[in-house]
């Protein structure tokens, strides 16, 4: 007891160094930030973001371009027409994102052309789960039944075939795996479970990557939102505690960990941080979770101010392979802010998405008559030739920005009229940060002795532990060896500039569990509700890992949780 109580002091001095600085200084916005601010209106805001979005519509995307090699570039077309109804509350590309949709996936199936289960391809998750998560964003928007139920039919194949339970972690089996991935004695950060495999038909590929791991759980926070069902809600955390425990620095999100080795690939990707930002904040937003929102005030700024993909002056200059990477990441952001009206945190992050907007505007945009055109480098040159992925990233720009109008009169078209105004620190920042670390300090004191109180009861019971009912995941042929790089790409749909894709005939209802959980449902099977350790008193997070000693006392328990409050 007493060795919790020396702790429990190490872990106050800490978070008394570091609570001055969240919300008084990481939420400042920096001076030398281009164009933090605009006065265009919503009128112009709606015209130049459906402008952009027009010529994407008029593209067949039933069959393969070259233009659109990745299948996160052709799921993201679907996901940026029905977040800009979303935001602007119209229905204007209401067929492309429910029948037109409906019907791509009716043709090549949730990976493009595998894994069909009689097809053995590898399945990268990673398209799959965006490939659900847009179902949901149409759903959300246009309110039509079949986009939830196919987006439920993509998380219970990830659920069933790729997805770490708590017993699938305990016993190192399962999760669509036919080799062991128990964790290796130099892997000191608790429990696997809650990681997703990267692979869904390579079987003995031991790789959980962010790009997997982050839309599953962004996509389990979205449907406990919408249907309760608390497994859901579960399945998120755990993803979260997942990326907390194994992939966050303190910094930034790495890209993926090899569960036999326990080796971390520690790329610097802009996508990571994307659906790391917007998963925790509605989780955090449902479950009213002020510890999680707190931490959020700390990961923001540190991710936005990133040197690998943000300008000193503000600018994402992200150059990497996949091109909507800038705009998955605002769109993050953008959902970071809604979940948080009114607060230091939205007004920052309101600063750095007016900073791309403006950047787009002024550098991206080619000129009249070409002015629906974007380039991808939001610092410029513009370009004259229509860029597809251009015009994709920039969609996610344009959307955000119309949730940041204020109402004014209307200047004249043409593009923005930024105000080139530096933002200053308000004094009543320092005061925002000091309640806030004072709250994040009794926070901590009070997890730290619950935790020191359960642990000195445990020591004079005797150890009951509950028996976690396992999911039967999909049993599937053995692949071949998965490559060693982390330099995993989304598949691609055209190899060297085909002319189409191979048509699976894959329907979701063809390839959806037999099981599945019902969008309105909350149980499994039909049995009744899945069998999970309840969601206690919110733990320390894991921002303060960095706390080495501290978190060596945890190792091998189960990831924190967070309570729901009523």
């Amino acid at each position: 007891m007493s060795n919790c109580l020396t702790k429990c002091c190490v872990l106050v001095v800490y978070l008394c160094s570091f609570a001055s600085t969240i919300g008084a200084q990481t939420l400042t916005i920096p001076v030398s930030w281009r164009a933090p601010t605009s006065n265009l209106s919503l009128h112009s805001r709606e015209s130049l973001a459906y402008e952009a979005a027009l010529p994407l519509t008029q593209m067949d995307l039933s069959v393969g371009h070259s233009s659109l090699p990745y299948v996160q570039d052709v799921i993201s077309v679907y996901a940026v027409l029905a977040l800009q109804d979303y935001h602007s509350g119209n229905s204007t590309w209401r067929n492309m994102g429910t029948d037109n949709l409906q019907a791509l996936i009716q043709k090549f199936g949730f990976w493009f052309g595998g894994p069909d289960p009689k097809g053995g391809g590898e399945g990268i998750n990673s398209d799959a789960t965006y490939m659900g998560l847009t179902l949901f964003y149409s759903y959300r928007t246009y309110k039509e039944q079949i986009l939830l139920d196919t987006a439920v039919d993509v998380w219970n194949l990830i659920y069933y075939g790729a997805f770490i339970t708590l017993s699938n972690a305990a016993s190192g089996n399962g999760a669509g795996r036919n080799v062991s991935f128990s964790p290796p004695a130099n892997c000191t950060g608790g429990t696997f479970a809650g990681g997703v495999f990267r692979f869904y038909n390579v079987l003995n590929d031991t790789f959980v990557d962010m790009v997997s791991t982050g839309p599953f759980m962004t996509l389990s926070a979205y449907l406990f939102e919408e249907t309760k069902n608390v497994t859901y809600q579960q399945t998120a955390q755990l993803s979260l505690d997942f990326v907390l425990n194994h992939l966050w620095n303190g910094s930034i999100v790495y890209t993926s960990l090899n569960l036999s080795s326990c080796q971390i690939i520690d790329e610097h990707s802009l996508n990571n941080q994307a659906w790391f930002v917007e998963g925790a904040s509605v989780l955090a937003n449902i479950t009213r979770n002020n510890t999680l929102s707190t931490l959020l005030e700390s990961v923001v700024p540190s991710v936005t101010t990133f040197w690998s993909w943000t300008s000193p002056n503000g600018i994402v200059n992200d150059t990497t392979l996949m091109p909507v990477n800038p705009g998955i990441f605002i769109r993050g952001l953008a959902e970071v802010r809604r979940r948080n009206p009114g607060t230091d945190l939205a007004r920052y992050i309101g600063a750095y998405i007016t900073v791309q907007f403006n950047a787009v505007l002024d550098n991206a945009r080619a000129p009249a008559p070409n002015d629906s055109y974007y380039s991808r480098p939001w610092s410029g040159p513009s370009v004259t030739p229509f860029d597809i992925n251009g015009n994709i990233a920039a969609l996610d720009v344009l959307n955000a920005a119309l949730d940041l109008a204020t109402p004014s009169s209307d200047p004249p078209s043409g593009g923005s009229t930024p105000t080139s105004t530096s933002a200053k620190s308000p004094k009543i920042g320092a005061i925002a940060g000091g309640v806030v670390g004072g709250v994040v300090v009794v926070g901590a004191l009070v997890a730290a002795a619950q935790r020191c109180r359960r642990r000195h009861e445990v020591a004079n019971k005797v150890n009951d532990p509950v028996a976690i009912r396992s999911v039967k995941p999909f049993t599937s042929r053995t692949a071949r060896n998965p490559p060693a790089s982390g330099k995993l790409l989304s598949r691609r749909v055209n190899e060297a500039d085909q002319d189409g894709v191979p048509s699976l005939q894959a329907s979701h209802s063809a390839i959806s569990t037999s099981d599945p959980i019902g969008a309105t449902s909350n149980t499994i099977n039909g049995q009744g509700s899945v069998e999970l350790p309840p969601i206690e008193v919110a733990e320390i997070p894991s921002l303060i890992q960095r706390l080495n000693d501290f978190l060596q006392g945890r190792q091998n328990e189960p990831p924190p949780r967070y309570n729901e409050q009523d």
